[in-house]
C-alpha cells in the first residue's frame, strides 16, 4: 500500500485557482502558516464580498455540512485505504482508463481536477507525477481520508465543496473527470454542467455514471429502505449479505434475489455492496441519455468510451 503521512496543510499556491463561489472574488487568507507556503487551520477571506470559508484540519471549507452526501462521509472513513493501488496492483490505473479513455501518464504538466474525489483513489493514481497539478473536492467528510492519504503530497490539493456551487477560477483547468459521483447528486446534469466553464480551451471532461438496466434488479427496490437506515446499520445488513457470497457462486440466479458485489475481494466485496444499497441519490443512464449534456455545453470531439457509461468531450 502506498505510504500515508498523516496528511497536509493546504498548500498557498492553490489561491492562484480559487474564487469565492458566491461572488468569484479572489482570497486572502487569514491564520498562522504551518510553514512559509502552507497553513493548516485559518479561512480564506473574500476580497470582494467579505465572505470567510474556514480551514479545518488543514481542509478548506465551502461547505456547513454534508447534507445528502452523508453515507459517503461514513463510507470512506470506514474503508479509508481499501481502494489504494498495492505495489503489484493496477486496479485503479486499468479503471481510470477505462472510464475516462486517459493513460495518466498523459496528464504530464496539467492541472487536474476531481470532481467527488471520495477518500482520493484517483487523486493518487494522477498525482503520482511531480508535475502534475491534482485537484480534488468531495461534498462528504471523505476529504478527511483524502487528505491523509494522499494531501501530503507537494502537488495534491484536497478540499471540501459542493458540485452546484464551486470555489474555482473559470478555465483553471486541463482536465476535469469524475468517476462514479455524477448519479449521487440531486441533479447530474446540473452538476456536469457546473464542471464544463472550469475548462481550459482544448481541455478535456470524462465521466462515468451508472448504467441504466434493461431488468432493474431488486437493489433498486431495497435501496428505498436500506438508503433510509442509520449508516451503521445498513452497513452491518450489507456484511450479512455478503456472507451469502458461496450461495450466489453456486445458484447464478440468487443475484437476481439479493444482488451484491460479486468481487473477489471481500472487503471490496463489502464496501462496493454498502456503496449500492446506501447513497440518497442512484440514478442510472444510458450513452443516448448522457451525450446530449455535452452538446448542450458546447463540447466538440465527444466521444462514447467502451465502457458504459463513459463518455467524454472537449472545449474548443
Amino acid at each position: 500500500m502506498h505510504g500515508v503521512a498523516g496528511g497536509g496543510n493546504v498548500k498557498l499556491s492553490l489561491l492562484r485557482i480559487l474564487r469565492c463561489p458566491d461572488c468569484g472574488g479572489h482570497f486572502a487568507v487569514k491564520g498562522t502558516p504551518q510553514i512559509s507556503s502552507e497553513i493548516t487551520e485559518g479561512s480564506l477571506n473574500c476580497k470582494k464580498c467579505g465572505n470567510e470559508f474556514p480551514i479545518v484540519r488543514s481542509i478548506p471549507r465551502f461547505v456547513s455540512s454534508d447534507e445528502y452526501s452523508r453515507s459517503f462521509s461514513f463510507q470512506w472513513n470506514i474503508f479509508a485505504q481499501t481502494q489504494l493501488d498495492s505495489e503489484h496492483n493496477t486496479q485503479t490505473r486499468d479503471t481510470f482508463i477505462e472510464k475516462t479513455g486517459v493513460d495518466p501518464e498523459k496528464l504530464r504538466g496539467k492541472i487536474v481536477l476531481e470532481a467527488g474525489c471520495g477518500m482520493g483513489r484517483f487523486l493518487e493514481l494522477v498525482s503520482r507525477r511531480s508535475n502534475v497539478t491534482a485537484v480534488g473536492f468531495d461534498l462528504s467528510l471523505a476529504v478527511e481520508a483524502a487528505n491523509r492519504n494522499v494531501g501530503f503530497r507537494p502537488n495534491v490539493h484536497v478540499l471540501q465543496a459542493d458540485i452546484m456551487h464551486l470555489p474555482f477560477a473559470k478555465s483553471a483547468f486541463n482536465f476535469i473527470f469524475s468517476i462514479g459521483v455524477l448519479h449521487h447528486t440531486p441533479n447530474p446534469k446540473r452538476a456536469f454542467a457546473s464542471l464544463v466553464p472550469l475548462l481550459k480551451w482544448r481541455g478535456e471532461i470524462a465521466i462515468w455514471v451508472y448504467s441504466k438496466y434493461h431488468h432493474p434488479p431488486l437493489s433498486d427496490f431495497y435501496r428505498m429502505f436500506t438508503s433510509r437506515m442509520p449508516w451503521s446499520m445498513s452497513l452491518a445488513l450489507c456484511r450479512l449479505f455478503v456472507k451469502l457470497y458461496p450461495v450466489h457462486k453456486k445458484l447464478r440466479y440468487f443475484k437476481l434475489i439479493l444482488p451484491i458485489s460479486m468481487l473477489d475481494d471481500p472487503t471490496r466485496r463489502l464496501l462496493d455492496t454498502y456503496d449500492w444499497y446506501s447513497p440518497k441519490y442512484q440514478f442510472k443512464f444510458t450513452s443516448a441519455e448522457v451525450t446530449p449534456w455535452f452538446d448542450e455545453m458546447n463540447l466538440h470531439n465527444i466521444r462514447v468510451l467502451p465502457f458504459s457509461v463513459s463518455v467524454k468531450g472537449e472545449r474548443t
